[in-house]
């Protein structure tokens, strides 16, 4: 029995792997502390979980819901969109609900790509991005990302590689540097691409884990562009799986044709509480970040144990650590996984020049840091 050849082109997803890996371990020896993954370790706003629970007898709740989401759903996310970002946005033809954002890498790159057309993808950056071109049959062309320009590409280099693609993504506040992408750059961006026939993809799940949230939709007016945004991170609903896309009018609907061929519609009581959580008031924003601050300074106070740096102004939920020169990324977090039974990204997963760096996510709790301290610590 052979496999189809698309997945001679893809390797198994990198912490699924170490996830098994851990479990196999943590059967011989002490827990291990889960430092790698952006996987939120703190509930949803207790609002969320009680919608979630109010609506499970609702008539029809159980039943098929309809396949491009609740129209309720999408004019809360039009709503968010106005509240957050000031953008206006048609919720019956430029919102997309998803199965978490995930999904949608999927359904753009279906509908608009061909076997042998171009995805160019930022480098460092999200892994799912590459992969899922490849399982398409798309050709996958690097958008390197420069510390010096505070990981934003340079668009003249870069200029042809963006001239034949078909589909460019973009991450911000990005992953795994937690650089957020100012007014400047995002007119930038736009102003670039206006007279150029391809679909920019701008992946925004980090939305409102930053201190200067944006959205390019804001400004993309003139261009095929789309946004990504989930449940998943700002209000810790990741296993929730729901998330949307929203933009350019013809791009969502064809993703929606894509989509309503492969999946149903999502589950009532989940879209009725992700309105509950779009409606939130400020103060559950600025408690979460606080949340995320605190964290970063024990990040900051683990971290030098081997005199690494990090921008702990960033956004996100993760600190992207420079190492000191010389000093390999790879063979530290081998060195701490083993070891000390701590589990931290090297940053050679996001692109093989990055093993100067090691990510650190901030989903585990002040007294896990103190733990990892403790025992690294001679």
């Amino acid at each position: 029995m052979k496999t189809a050849h698309r997945l001679d082109f893809i390797k198994d997803y990198y912490f699924a792997v170490k996830r098994e890996e851990i479990r196999r371990l943590e059967k011989k020896g002490e827990p291990f502390i889960l430092m790698a993954i952006g996987n939120p370790d703190l509930p949803p706003p207790p609002e969320v979980i009680h919608s979630l629970i109010a609506h499970l007898n609702d008539k029809g709740a159980h039943g098929y819901q309809p396949y491009g989401g609740l129209p309720s759903f999408k004019a809360a996310i039009a709503q968010f969109y106005r509240k957050r970002f000031g953008v206006e946005l048609d919720p019956e033809t430029q919102i997309l609900p998803l199965m978490g954002s995930k999904s949608g890498i999927m359904w753009l790159s279906l509908a608009f790509t061909d076997p042998g057309d171009w995805i160019l993808v930022p480098q460092p950056g999200y892994m799912a991005y590459a992969s899922v071109a490849r399982l398409v049959g798309a050709n996958v062309e690097v958008l390197p990302l420069e510390a010096e320009k505070k990981w934003k590409p340079d668009w003249a280099k870069n200029s042809d590689k963006i001239r034949r693609a078909k589909i460019m993504w973009l991450n911000y506040t990005n992953m795994p540097t937690g650089e957020p992408a100012s007014v400047e750059f995002l007119k930038e961006t736009v102003a670039f691409l206006r007279d150029k026939d391809i679909i920019l993809a701008f992946d925004n799940p980090y939305s409102l884990i930053t201190r200067q949230p944006e959205s390019v939709l804001k400004y993309a007016k003139n261009i095929y562009a789309v946004e990504f945004q989930s449940m998943s991170k700002n209000f810790n609903m990741a296993g929730w799986r729901i998330g949307w896309v929203a933009g350019h009018p013809e791009i969502i609907r064809q993703m929606a044709k894509v989509q309503s061929n492969i999946e149903s519609g999502m589950f009532y009581p989940m879209q009725k509480a992700a309105e509950t959580a779009l409606d939130l008031a400020d103060d559950w924003l600025e408690k979460i970040n606080s949340i995320y601050d605190k964290r970063k300074r024990k990040v900051l106070e683990l971290i030098q144990n081997f005199e690494g740096e990090c921008n702990t102004e960033g956004g996100g939920m993760f600190c992207w650590v420079k190492l000191p020169e010389g000093m390999s990324g790879k063979r530290l977090a081998d060195e701490w996984f083993y070891k000390y039974h701590i589990f931290i990204a090297p940053g050679t997963i996001f692109g093989p020049q990055w093993d100067q760096y090691v990510r650190i996510s901030l989903t585990v709790s002040e007294a896990q840091y103190d733990e990892a301290i403790k025992r690294i610590r001679p």
